[in-house]
């Protein structure tokens, strides 16, 4: 789930020239050897809620992103989303930006509204693989004063949805995603304190080995629209990614 990663490991070179792995030949968690002096880097679980200009090095976007898509209210602290009808199953490049799920245990929380949107327009949260590999949480416009709490999953072919619940116009909620060795774990919060669970979903669907790829998961923020004139976006003001694990 965590795509390819580097590890570094000792080696020294024995009386017949061979290379010897860490003394033994063998890896470990824990491999003590001299090095260089540490950097310090910007701690990947910090909280973000969007109040510097631009983002930090740790997010992505997929393909050439449409950079009109974006904006950032720094004074509010908040990102904006533009819809767009590039869906998260299309090869182009979707209104996206996201960062590597970098722990097998973790919690990712976004707060979000979904604002002067048409119908079936989508603003929310997703564990992405590739555009045919993705569990997405997000709502949905459903009419002029209604909308969706959607659960939904692409795989491959596969393709289904599960309504959550209704909520009003422009109201604020927090999305929740939990990971765990083998399952995502999908609740939300209108109040940010008291979650609702939804439901689980396993990881291995969306693992190298049955997804193909080997970058790994990313966990990223989203909006879609089904047609080129809506003018909604989603409006983020956190994301929220921690993890127990050093």
């Amino acid at each position: 789930m965590l795509g390819r990663e580097t590890f570094l490991a000792p080696a020294s070179w024995n009386n017949d020239n061979w290379p010897v792995i860490n003394k033994s030949g063998t890896v470990s968690l824990d491999m003590d050897v001299p090095t260089l002096a540490l950097q310090p880097f910007e701690d990947s679980k910090e909280p973000v809620d969007f109040t510097k200009k631009e983002l930090g090095h740790k997010w992505n976007y997929i393909r050439n992103p449409i950079m009109n898509n974006y904006s950032i209210n720094d004074e509010e602290g908040s990102i904006n989303l533009k819809v767009s009808p590039v869906s998260l199953n299309d090869k182009g490049s979707p209104t996206l930006i996201a960062r590597r799920q970098e722990h097998i245990n973790f919690t990712s929380i976004v707060k979000l509204n979904l604002l002067d949107a048409r119908k079936k327009d989508e603003a929310g949260i997703t564990v992405f693989m590739d555009h045919k590999s993705h569990y997405d949480l997000f709502l949905r416009q459903k009419n002029n004063s209604k909308q969706q709490l959607v659960l939904r999953y692409i795989l491959g072919e596969l393709n289904h949805e599960k309504v959550i619940t209704e909520l009003s116009n422009e109201e604020v909620i927090y999305l929740n995603v939990g990971g765990s060795n083998d399952y995502y774990d999908f609740s939300y919060s209108l109040d940010g304190k008291e979650y609702n669970f939804i439901d689980k979903m396993d990881v291995r669907y969306l693992s190298s080995e049955t997804a193909g790829g080997f970058t790994g998961i990313m966990l990223g923020m989203f909006a879609v629209s089904d047609e080129h004139k809506s003018k909604g976006f989603g409006k983020f003001y956190e994301f929220d990614y921690s993890s127990s694990e050093e």
